[in-house]
């Protein structure tokens, strides 16, 4: 199987699993304490494994390799309730890219996804995560259900690939935009 179908797969799968829900239940260790790759101190997520930190929103569930994935990691960040049918939810991915491959061609990449699958035209714009050029995606998936709307942030530090997303509810952007933007600009890469 192609690495691009592999990728497909996972997204549709984590797609479906995140947007209707995933971060009740039990977490993955207990606030302050160190467990196996990451440490949570208040709203501070340090991922050992990873080699990034951030904040996360007060009252959000982090969920630590919540896909399991051997191509790449996947580490979500869950709001405390579902809304319009969809838990709103940040996932933070982090792969390995062919040598050579620039940003423009990893963000081309993702959003050939997008507009192939979800059949979209995202709107683009750039920005800077963790002192990185980035590109970003965002697009809704009116037709959907339930209706969602989403934030793709790409860049590339360390050698590897790195994707920070936002899912919401459809039309709820600006209940999340100042959220979303204290995630990132807390996001930083420790190696």
């Amino acid at each position: 199987m192609s690495r691009l179908w592999l990728t497909v797969i996972l997204l549709l799968c984590w797609s479906s699993l995140v947007a209707c829900g995933g971060g009740g239940g039990d977490e993955q260790g207990a606030v302050g304490t160190p467990a196996d790759g990451f440490t949570i101190t208040g709203s501070l997520f340090e991922s050992e494994q990873n080699g990034y930190q951030v904040r996360f929103p007060e009252a959000w569930t982090p969920k630590p390799n919540f896909l399991p994935a051997s191509a790449m990691s996947v580490d979500a960040f869950f709001a405390p309730d579902v809304v319009d049918a969809i838990q709103p939810n940040i996932v933070i991915t982090r792969e390995g890219l062919p040598e050579g491959m620039g940003l423009q061609e990893y963000f081309d990449s993702k959003m050939d996804i997008v507009k192939k699958v979800v059949q979209v035209e995202p709107e683009v714009s750039s920005r800077q995560v963790s002192g990185k050029e980035a590109l970003v995606g965002h697009y809704r998936r009116e037709n959907a259900e339930p209706p969602l709307e989403k934030v793709e942030v790409y860049f590339i530090a360390d050698g590897s690939g790195w994707g920070i997303s936002l899912t919401m509810p459809l039309g709820r952007s600006a209940d999340y935009q100042g959220l979303f933007e204290g995630f990132l600009q807390s996001f930083l890469v420790l190696r």
